[in-house]
């Protein structure tokens, strides 16, 4: 069962004020760090997205065995970007199972959470195992073949959260629990640092 592995990370970090894919964390960057996480799962591809900033972005990461797919039209949003990949990624392997989307700014969230989605997928085969916030679902999450169409549509701003949703019956939910923060802006940056500053200590 083949699983490709989508990460995106084409935004432009407006609430950042700089590209926040270049952040410093641990001993390398932000992106870099996704980048690992994602490589050291079970997935059998994966493709990194770049948009705002590609060039400089790009010049940045460390090599590894991962696809660089450049979303020109980032700025149409995460739905668009979603598109894109799930566009790429059927025209360049039919044989592709499922598809794992994960974004690059949860740098809490490590390898052993995407596997746990990895398995779960494996063991029911079908449907979206998602990650369970608590009052919603949503990615990292895994969406197999029968649901690319849709994800291939996505436009706008508006990500794969309500296509889970309106699915909710093919849905699996695993929880993410408090690693599932986001890094969007200065005060979350603190905030994920001191965060894993303290549980590395």
């Amino acid at each position: 069962m083949k699983i490709a592995l989508l990460l995106l990370a084409a935004g432009a970090s407006r609430r950042m004020g700089r590209p926040k894919q270049l952040l410093p964390w641990k001993d390398t960057t932000l992106l870099n760090h996704a980048i690992q996480t994602a490589l050291s799962c079970n997935s059998d591809d994966v493709i990194v997205i770049l948009g705002s900033e590609a060039e400089t972005i790009q010049k940045n990461l460390k090599k590894g065995n991962y696809k660089i797919l450049v979303h020109k039209e980032w700025d149409k949003g995460l739905g668009s970007t979603i598109g894109k990949g799930v566009t790429y990624l059927e025209a360049s392997d039919p044989t592709t199972h499922a598809v794992l989307i994960m974004l690059g700014d949860q740098p809490l969230l490590g390898s052993d959470h995407l596997n746990a989605l990895i398995d779960r997928f494996k063991k029911e085969g079908k449907g979206i195992i998602a990650t369970d916030y608590g009052a919603k679902l949503g990615v990292p999450a895994v969406f197999s073949r029968e649901y690319f169409a849709e994800l291939a549509r996505l436009q706008g701003d508006s990500g794969a959260g309500k296509l889970i949703a309106s699915h909710a019956d093919s849905v699996i939910g695993i929880p993410g629990g408090r690693r599932t923060a986001d890094l969007d802006s200065p005060e979350d940056y603190l905030s994920l640092t001191q965060t894993r500053l303290r549980s590395d200590s």
